[in-house]
């Protein structure tokens, strides 16, 4: 099965490090963060739970209009590289911002079609990110849109460490 969480909302990140703390009750998982340098506190959960690998494969820059994309896309790849190697050993699979890191044209949308067509059908595969295209989203069997309606930072309100970070 294929789930995506996607949207402008709050939770995407969240929702997948819930599901991979359930799963790993019952399977190995492979928790796989892009763009994001592995320095928020949802890692030490992930770090510290039985039957879960996490590896972060980002620089945690913001990427912005005029920022150069290469390393961050070349990180892309090598994680995309990690997954493809290491799928036999996982029941659940997680890769944390691969949707997002399609719309800031850090990887191509084929690149993610491409590792889900070479995943077997016993394996949970969990995208998450903004942006979610309309083959990607056909593809999933699961797509949940996290979808802002308030949020304090349009007031200012600055990221919290435990909360956000």
């Amino acid at each position: 099965m294929i789930q995506i969480y996607t949207g402008e909302g709050k939770g995407k990140t969240t929702a997948s490090v819930g599901l991979a703390a359930r799963a790993s009750k019952h399977c190995k998982v492979l928790f796989i963060q892009l763009i994001k340098s592995g320095d928020s506190s949802e890692v030490s959960v992930l770090q510290n739970t039985p039957n879960i690998e996490y590896k972060a494969f980002g620089s945690g820059e913001w990427i912005l209009e005029d920022t150069d994309k290469s390393k961050e896309a070349k990180n892309c790849q090598n994680a995309l590289k990690y997954v493809r190697g290491n799928l036999k050993n996982y029941d659940v699979v997680v890769i944390d911002e691969a949707i997002t890191a399609v719309d800031l044209g850090l990887l191509d949308e084929s690149d993610i079609l491409s590792i889900l067509a070479e995943i077997p059908d016993d394996k949970e595969v969990v995208l998450t990110g903004r942006g979610a295209t309309e083959k990607l989203i056909e593809r999933a069997d699961l797509v949940s849109e996290m979808k802002k309606i308030k949020h304090y930072y349009d007031k200012g309100v600055e990221a919290r460490k435990g909360i956000e970070l």
